[in-house]
């Protein structure tokens, strides 16, 4: 058991040390492309750009953890702004209890399916997004019908510097949260039984774990995490509509098989998840440098995902 421990914990560090290895060559890339991307300020605003991105691949990371996944995290994250702009006029903070209400109750009714009800997870939560743009479409014009602008404080607070550049007040935001998430799947109980689920879900139950309790927690985590990147995006922007989230989706799941968390569950961590975001992040601003259009990045992504997940099975099969 040991041996596996300390053989475990070298393919870690590897995996690590490797994407940092592609980040760095990514960045010098990037900088000698666009001489400006080396600079303080541009490294700041990729840190900015890269923190929503970072917490909707937070709530991916937990599901795939479990051996799950939530499709319906875009339109969460668009879902939890839209109610905040609209909700904005009766004050920030009861808007963002409206936001963070909503995300709840979609991440419970996508945890009790899934841990409860024994769905597969993909088809459930891509029912979920179904039915959400469906809600939404209709809100706009009916209960739903309000502001489509963020409140001016979160704007402020999803563009301004934190003390000096290159930080700034996502980047704290996503220290944060990230910060917890790592405590929370490195040294808390939660985070044990997420593992334990996502190795072996039967062996977990027999052993008198509550299985569905923790999937319900998993997707409602999640849910909050796409909340709060919904809430940073649509202060980015400055405005929110129902497709605001939508590019965020598959480099949300690409940022967590890069950072090596495997889709069958029970292998992986937040670290990796980080460093695939960056890399994502700079990868996206190389791609806007050479003038690439959206759908080359979307092939981009797609491509990645399909070609670590077919690693991952075959490595799976393999042991």
């Amino acid at each position: 058991m040991s041996t596996f421990k300390n053989f475990a914990t070298v393919r870690v560090s590897k995996s690590i040390w490797a994407l940092i290895g592609i980040l760095i060559g990514l960045f010098l890339l990037t900088s000698f492309i666009d001489p400006y991307f080396f600079s303080i300020p541009a490294v700041g605003v990729t840190f900015a750009l890269a923190a929503p991105l970072g917490l909707l691949a937070a709530g991916q990371t937990i599901c795939m953890l479990t051996g799950g996944i939530d499709l319906s995290l875009a339109m969460i994250a668009a879902g939890a702004a839209f109610i905040v702009s609209v909700k904005s006029p009766s004050g920030t903070l009861n808007a963002l209890l409206w936001g963070a209400l909503f995300c709840i109750v979609v991440g419970s009714i996508n945890g009790l399916a899934v841990g409860l009800f024994g769905m597969n997870p993909l088809i459930m939560t891509l029912g979920m997004n179904a039915v959400l743009i469906g809600v939404f479409t209709v809100g706009v014009t009916t209960f739903l019908k309000g502001s489509s602008s963020m409140p001016e404080i979160l704007v402020t607070a999803s563009n301004a510097t934190f003390l000096f550049e290159p930080f700034s007040w996502p980047l704290v935001i996503w220290a944060v949260i990230g910060g917890a998430l790592l405590f929370l799947l490195n040294k808390t109980g939660l985070g044990r039984l997420v593992y334990a689920i996502g190795d072996n879900a039967q062996a977990a139950r027999l052993a008198g774990v509550k299985v569905w309790q923790v999937q319900w927690a998993t997707y409602v985590i999640c849910a909050l995490l796409g909340g709060i990147g919904g809430v940073l995006i649509g202060g980015q922007s400055g405005a929110v509509a129902i497709s605001l989230a939508n590019p965020f989706l598959l480099p949300s799941v690409a940022a967590v098989v890069i950072g090596g968390t495997s889709i069958m569950g029970g292998i992986g961590n937040y670290t990796g998840t980080i460093l695939g975001t960056l890399i994502l992040t700079v990868l996206s601003y190389l791609l806007a440098t050479i003038n690439s259009s959206e759908a080359v990045k979307q092939i981009i992504y797609g491509a990645i995902i399909l070609t670590l997940a077919w690693t991952y099975s075959k490595i799976s099969q393999n042991s």
